[in-house]
């Protein structure tokens, strides 16, 4: 069986679970026409984290790769490929599977990525699905975009914090914020739930604002103040319950 969850592909074989999650990037980097300038390292770094962070909120481990580069293979795609390595090995994830594609027939002036990701996982042990009523909702981290991101590092998660979220056992369900905004994802998290989100959301957070690179994600939860906010340094906001 294939379901969409979110913006998830799972692909269910017997007791097993074939996750499929992706994420793109354009106009970022160090090209003479892109509109954010930043260097290779974040470019990689950031693409390589949004793509992740979905599977490993869903208790998904990843298996393979795929980094489509819309830039020539030197010196700019050596540079991006570099630094998702130097990330997955920091974070031990140096075992999965990469492959991928450059521009090699066309000189390019703006810097373009695809990641596409698949991980695995067993059915009985994702995060979908076993939210209840009268757990809590919380936003970890702050929603970021553009140069905000760049400023701001101490504010948006990173994927050694995402690893943090997928291993712990008292976040029953993970939702990394995304360009539509932690107001979308509430909704959505509602129609997949069956339930409705009591929010007591504090004036300083703006639930309409983009995420940019999955610099925040909501947490479901059972206790009011969840442990891990020891473990990820991180700002974390209380945002209501599940009625």
């Amino acid at each position: 069986m294939i379901e969409r969850y979110r913006d998830l592909i799972i692909i269910y074989e017997k007791d097993m679970a074939y996750v499929i999650s992706c994420d793109s990037l354009g106009a970022i980097g160090n090209k003479k026409n892109d509109v954010l300038k930043t260097d290779e390292d974040t470019v990689g770094k950031a693409t390589i984290k949004v793509a992740l962070s979905e599977a490993l909120c869903v208790g998904a481990n990843p298996i393979v790769i795929c980094d489509t580069l819309a830039v020539e293979m030197n010196p700019t795609g050596n540079r991006i490929l570099k630094s998702i390595k130097k990330e997955l090995k920091e974070n031990g994830l140096d075992d999965i599977v990469l492959t991928g594609s450059t521009e090699e027939n066309f000189p390019t002036s703006m810097t373009g990525i695809g990641i596409t990701i698949i991980s695995r996982a067993k059915i009985s042990d994702l995060k979908i699905k076993k939210v209840e009523k009268g757990m809590h909702i919380s936003l970890l981290g702050y929603p970021l975009v553009g140069e905000e991101v760049l400023k701001n590092p101490k504010d948006v998660l990173q994927l050694k914090d995402y690893m943090e979220i997928s291993n712990s056992k008292e976040i029953i369900e993970a939702i990394p914020v995304g360009s539509k905004g932690i107001g979308y994802e509430l909704r959505v998290l509602e129609e997949v739930s069956g339930l409705k989100v009591e929010d007591k959301i504090p004036p300083h957070v703006d639930i309409m604002k983009s995420g940019g690179p999955s610099t925040c994600c909501i947490i479901v939860h059972k206790e009011k103040k969840p442990s891990i906010m020891n473990t990820i340094n991180k700002p974390l906001t209380h945002m209501g319950r599940l009625v």
